[in-house]
């Protein structure tokens, strides 16, 4: 027993083996999931999101692959996002994921294509959550955003939005600061 808890403990190569196949794994589970008929669960977009604190944990940045699916079958949400990537500040750097439901409002703008208000809250576990002197408290968060958008391209395909977030883990820990983020998203839809 001391010997395999020796070996969490100083080998950094095999956490993170360990933890590329949890990634790895959850990533094949939610393709399972946002391809199953019996969730009513369809490929909507891939993007890419790239965003910046402020305030609290000035130079921290967060860049990430976002999937997001429609839901057709739910009273209480349209969409379900998923997002993994990294969160640093360029020495400290920790990988996370992110998944949870989103909420879009579209309205059309002069005819020429549709802007969208998109609210989500997600369950976020983030590898480390010490940026330098600071720290996040803990790895489990919660993930509140809010995203404005518009769509453009021949087919509307492309959507170009600015997302706001907050990120805190609840109480779950006794250090909480939480830290605000701005940033841009970037996204391809699916199958248009």
């Amino acid at each position: 027993m001391k010997s395999t808890k020796k070996l969490f403990e100083t080998n950094t190569e095999f956490q993170q083996l360990l933890l590329n196949l949890f990634v790895y794994s959850l990533f094949a589970l939610g393709i399972i999931l946002f391809h199953s008929p019996a969730h009513a669960l369809q490929f909507e977009s891939v993007a890419m999101r790239n965003m910046d604190s402020y305030k609290k944990f000035d130079g921290v940045t967060q860049s990430a692959v976002v999937i997001k699916s429609r839901v057709e079958r739910s009273k209480f949400f349209d969409r379900m996002e998923f997002a993994s990537g990294e969160l640093g500040n360029g020495e400290d750097n920790s990988f996370f994921v992110s998944v949870g439901p989103s909420w879009r409002f579209n309205k059309r703008i002069a005819g020429s294509g549709l802007a969208f208000l998109e609210l989500g809250t997600s369950p976020t576990w983030i590898e480390n959550g010490d940026f330098g002197d600071e720290s996040l408290g803990g790895h489990m968060f919660f993930t509140s955003n809010v995203q404005l958008g518009v769509h453009f391209g021949y087919r509307r395909e492309l959507t170009l939005s600015v997302r706001v977030h907050h990120i805190s883990n609840g109480g779950l820990a006794s250090t909480n600061p939480g830290t605000d983020m701005v940033g841009v998203e970037l996204s391809y839809a699916l199958g248009r």
